[in-house]
C-alpha cells in the first residue's frame, strides 16, 4: 500500500492495522460495552498472539526459503494456512483461559462477538482501499459494519452466537459470486476458510446451548431440535442449493466481461492504469532472445520490475519461481524486467539468475526506458495483464505465492 512516497507492504500493513485496532477494540470493550478488564485482556492477548502466529507461520511452512533468505520473514506471512493455525491457537488459548479463571461464557461472548466483527470490518475496509472499484469487496465491508453495529447492541448470548454463523454464510455466498469458488479444479482457500468458520461457530453455538439446556432443565429438547439451529441449518442447505445458480450467473458475467474487454482492447486507451491497454515493448532476454509483450496475447502475464540489489525483490523470487513452475502450463507467463541500468554490470544479473534457478523470462532494460514507461519508481512493482493485453491489477512491493494466485484466479 502506498502513502505518497512511502510504501508499506500489504501484509505488513495488515499486521500494523491489526495491532492498532486491538487497542481500539480493547478500550471500546471496556468503555462502551462495559466489559470486565480481564475479559478484554484475554481477547487482546489471544488476538495479538494469533496475529503473530499468522505472520511468522511462514517460517514453519517455508523453512528452506527462510534459511536461504531470512529477509522473507519481513515481507510474507502464512497466508490462509497461517490464518487457520492462528484460529486454532486462539480457540485453544481462549478455552483454557476461560476454564482456568472461571470466566462466564456469556460475559466473554458479549465482548468477543462485537470485537470480532470490529476486526473483520477493519481488514475488509483495508482491501476496499486497495481495490475501490470492486463492488463485491465493498459489499463484504458493509455487511461487516452492519453486523458490528448489531452485535454491539445485543446482550443475549444465544443470539450473539448465531450472528457469526449468519455473517459467514453471507460472506461465503459473496466469495462464491466473486468467482473464487473453483480455480483449476481447486476449491478457493477463501471459501474453505468461511466454511471452516461456519463449522466452528456452529459447534460453539451448539455446545453453549446444550450446556445451557442441561443446566436449566433436563427435560428440555436437546441437540439440533431448537428452532434457531433449525433455521441456521436450513440456511446452510439453502446456501449450498443456490450455489449452482450463482455459478451459472457468474459464468454468464465472465462471458459478458470478456466481450467488454475485447471491445476495450480495440478502442481502449493505452496506459498503465487499471483497465487500460498495457503499452507494448520489445526487449532482449538474458538468453539473447527478443521478447515482445504483444506476442503474448492469449496468456495472462505478470509483468515484474526488479533488480538484484533490491532486498524485497530478492525475497519474492523464490515465491515467483514456485508460482511459475506450478502455472506455466496454464497460459500464465512471467516477464521479469531487470532494471539493468541500475546494476553494476549485466554479468551481475546473469550470475544472480543462475544462482537462484530462475527459469521464467528475464528481460534486460539496459536504458531504463521500459521502467520509466511503466512508472516503476519503487521496486518491485508488478502489473497483472490479462489475455487481451489489458492491465487488471498493480502491486507495489514483493508478491507472495498467495498474492499472485489471488490476482490470476480473479481474472482467469
Amino acid at each position: 500500500m502506498q502513502f505518497g512516497s512511502i510504501i508499506v507492504q500489504g501484509e505488513n500493513f495488515l499486521l500494523i492495522s491489526g495491532l492498532l485496532i486491538s487497542y481500539v477494540m480493547f478500550y471500546y470493550g471496556i468503555r462502551i460495552l462495559k466489559v470486565e478488564r480481564n475479559i478484554m485482556d484475554l481477547i487482546f492477548n489471544s488476538f495479538i498472539n494469533g496475529v503473530l502466529i499468522w505472520k511468522f507461520s511462514y517460517v514453519v511452512l517455508h523453512p528452506n526459503t527462510v534459511l536461504q533468505n531470512p529477509m522473507t520473514i519481513l515481507y510474507f506471512n502464512g497466508g490462509y494456512v497461517g490464518i487457520g493455525i492462528g484460529i486454532i491457537f486462539i480457540t485453544i488459548y481462549t478455552w483454557l483461559y476461560i476454564k482456568k479463571h472461571n470466566i462466564s461464557v456469556a460475559s466473554y461472548t458479549r465482548a468477543a462477538v462485537p470485537v470480532y466483527f470490529g476486526y473483520f470490518s477493519t481488514f475488509v475496509w483495508i482491501h476496499v482501499s486497495e481495490d475501490p472499484q470492486n463492488y463485491l469487496i465493498i459489499l463484504q465491508a458493509i455487511v461487516a459494519v452492519c453486523f458490528f453495529i448489531v452485535a454491539s447492541r445485543i446482550k443475549n448470548q444465544k443470539t450473539l452466537l448465531q450472528l457469526p454463523i449468519w455473517f459467514h454464510l453471507i460472506q461465503f455466498e459473496i466469495a462464491l459470486y466473486k468467482n473464487d469458488f473453483v480455480y483449476d479444479g481447486v476449491i478457493s482457500k477463501e471459501v474453505l476458510l468461511y466454511v471452516s468458520l461456519i463449522i466452528i461457530f456452529l459447534c460453539i453455538s451448539y455446545g453453549s446451548e446444550r450446556q445451557g439446556r442441561e443446566e436449566a432443565a433436563k427435560d428440555e429438547e436437546k441437540g439440533w431440535r431448537n428452532a434457531t439451529n433449525k433455521i441456521t441449518l436450513g440456511g446452510i442447505i439453502l446456501s449450498l442449493a443456490i450455489t449452482p445458480i450463482l455459478t451459472n450467473q457468474q459464468e454468464t458475467w465472465r462471458i459478458e466481461s470478456k466481450t467488454v474487454m475485447s471491445t476495450a482492447l480495440d478502442s481502449g486507451k493505452i496506459g498503465t492504469n487499471k483497465g487500460q491497454v498495457a503499452p507494448d515493448f520489445e526487449l532482449l532476454s538474458i538468453t539473447g532472445n527478443k521478447v515482445k509483450l504483444s506476442d503474448l496475447r492469449g496468456k495472462t502475464v505478470i509483468l515484474n520490475f526488479w533488480a538484484t540489489w533490491c532486498p524485497p525483490c530478492r525475497a519474492e523470487i523464490p515465491e515467483m519461481q514456485k508460482f511459475y513452475e506450478n502455472n506455466k502450463n496454464n497460459n500464465v507467463e512471467i516477464l521479469a524486467i531487470n532494471l539493468t541500468n541500475t546494476e553494476s554490470s549485466p554479468d551481475t544479473v546473469k550470475d544472480f539468475v543462475r544462482d537462484n534457478g530462475m527459469t521464467f523470462n528475464i528481460l534486460l532494460d539496459k536504458q531504463g526506458k521500459i521502467g520509466n514507461l511503466y512508472g516503476a519508481i519503487t521496486i518491485p512493482t508488478s502489473y497483472i495483464i490479462d489475455k487481451n493485453g489489458i492491465i487488471r491489477g498493480k502491486h507495489v512491493g514483493p508478491m507472495s505465492y498467495e498474492t499472485m494466485d489471488r490476482f490470476i484466479s480473479s481474472i482467469q
